[in-house]
């Protein structure tokens, strides 16, 4: 029984260390498997939420999509606009007991789920500065969706459920932390990704890192929220972004002066 425990613990930590090959990994789902899970999240996600009554916005909201999905070939993505905000998209695959200890982290993420859903709420639209960090915050859902976290993330909480039933103290706590770590990487991932679609796309990826600096909150000081975390140090995430930045070729990205009206119209009662 103890081997089957470290089994478990050994297949989530050597999975940690595969995550710059998007979509690579553990996955107990098949691709027609994934997206009948996505379109059955995605009409639960609707019965919660009400849709934006608003053809500019959402118009607007799909052509940003669809410049940003030919840098993620392989999914087909239906976008929609909703005026309330149920979280981001790994957050939803993580398991309950461990959103209880998560620290609250709001950046007004996209919801994404398996197979190309994504639901954009007002709130994020609202909150950004630019068409350029609403860009960043599509993109960096999109490549959630692309990476196949969803799966990836339900994968890995059958293993530590697995490993959790195991008799073995020693695990108690390394499962939790373990899925929590994997949980950071991936978004670090999809970070990785939207820099370099939103470049592709002709978004300024630099509006990525303004938007997290601004909006994450940073862990409190001696609380020890860094360790039960669903994302990334804010300062150290921002780093990461400009540094991938910089390893981009220099270019000219052009602002659309469209995301100011479409950003009064999606606040409109």
């Amino acid at each position: 029984m103890r081997s089957l425990c470290c089994v478990a613990m050994l297949a989530i930590g050597v999975a940690q260390g595969q995550e710059r090959q998007p979509g690579q990994g553990i996955n107990f789902y098949s691709r027609d498997k994934e997206i009948a899970l996505g379109r059955q999240l995605a009409l639960e996600y609707r019965r919660r939420t009400t849709p934006l009554d608003n053809a500019a916005v959402s118009d607007y909201v799909k052509r940003v999509g669809a410049n940003l999905a030919a840098q993620f070939p392989g999914w087909t993505y239906q976008i929609e606009t909703v005026r309330e905000d149920r979280g981001g998209s790994t957050a939803l695959a993580l398991d309950p007991e461990l959103l209880r200890v998560a620290a609250p982290e709001a950046t007004h993420e996209p919801a994404a789920f398996p197979g190309g859903f994504i639901f954009v709420s007002v709130d994020l639209i609202a909150a950004a500065r630019s068409e350029a960090e609403f860009a960043g915050m599509l993109a960096h859902a999109m490549a959630h969706v692309a990476e196949r976290d969803w799966t990836r993330m339900a994968s890995r909480s059958e293993l530590a459920q697995t490993a959790a039933s195991v008799p073995d103290r020693s695990a108690g706590l390394a499962v939790p932390v373990g899925m929590l770590t994997f949980s950071r990487a991936i978004e670090a991932e999809a970070d990785y990704l939207a820099v370099k679609a939103m470049a592709a796309a002709g978004y300024d990826p630099a509006g990525l890192a303004s938007y997290l600096g601004r909006v994450q909150p940073a862990p409190s000081q001696g609380s020890g929220s860094a360790v039960f975390a669903t994302l990334p140090p804010r300062d150290r995430r921002v780093a990461d972004i400009q540094a991938e930045i910089r390893t981009l070729p220099a270019g000219t990205y052009q602002a659309s002066d469209e995301f100011a009206r479409v950003q009064a119209e999606s606040i409109k009662k």
